[in-house]
């Protein structure tokens, strides 16, 4: 499907075609008229010298100017009479004129963006936050894969009407079982400080209590959990810098039993 087109690059093709052939009609008037005025008898020859009449070649010239003109006029003419489509952009708002309804994803003059169309209508587009760096990047209902703008990482889509991913990631797979798992904290990494703001935020510690904890590894950070659960806090762990592991601890009935036991 081509590229919807802009109306300010339509009537700017126009305008050129229409100063080129502008050009084109002044020229061949000025040679025209030149030849016509000025070398109408010229003598050739040395010996027995014979005239030739060069007025001849003003005449196409002289007929090809006033085309050349009218058809530069007909260019602004048309540049006038393109039709107009306004569209905005869902990012900035910023309104672009096209010459049809667009069809086809078009670039924001704007900020750049990539604006998703569907069946002739520009998409709504929504916020995302980025699991691993916290950065908002956004998406729409032709979204499938999405790759945060900030640590270029891919980020796992729910569909709103099924629940169920729209794609999984390079590494990341989904497995349903009724296995409970237990995640396992192995190192901490460089950047101990960043890792220790993660693990705040997922066992509601205290900084005091998260550096005694990594004087110990490996530690158990939680038990009992469900396989995606484990998964999405094991990414967590490892984009804040630290290497965890997960690991299969039983079924969830036998967890029930021993829990209400």
């Amino acid at each position: 499907m081509p590229a919807p087109e802009k109306r300010n690059t339509v009537i700017e093709v126009h305008w050129e075609s229409a100063v080129t052939w502008a050009i084109v009609g002044l020229i061949s008037l000025i040679l025209g008229l030149i030849l016509y005025f000025y070398f109408g008898n010229i003598r050739v020859g040395i010996k027995n010298a014979t005239s030739f009449d060069f007025s001849s070649f003003a005449w196409p010239l002289l007929a090809l100017a006033p085309l050349a003109f009218m058809y530069a006029g007909y260019r602004v003419w048309a540049s006038r009479r393109e039709p107009s489509v306004l569209a905005s952009c869902p990012y900035c708002n910023y309104e672009m004129e096209f010459t049809t309804v667009p069809e086809d994803d078009f670039t924001c003059d704007s900020c750049h963006r990539r604006v998703p169309v569907l069946d002739g209508r520009v998409l709504e587009v929504h916020g995302v936050t980025c699991g691993y760096c916290g950065h908002v990047n956004y998406m729409s209902e032709k979204t499938l894969v999405l790759i945060c703008e900030d640590c270029d990482r891919e980020i796992p889509l729910l569909n709103p009407d099924t629940g169920e991913m729209r794609h999984l990631p390079r590494g990341f797979a989904r497995v349903d079982d009724d296995g409970v798992y237990e995640l396992v904290l192995v190192a901490e990494g460089k950047e101990k400080e960043a890792l220790i703001t993660s693990l705040q935020h997922m066992l509601a510690l205290n900084r005091n209590q998260l550096r005694s904890m990594l004087e110990s590894l490996p530690v158990t950070l939680l038990t009992g959990i469900p396989r995606r659960k484990a998964e999405m806090l094991k990414a967590q762990v490892e984009a804040s810098g630290g290497t965890a592991e997960f690991k299969l601890i039983g079924k969830q009935d036998q967890a029930a039993q021993q829990t209400s036991v």
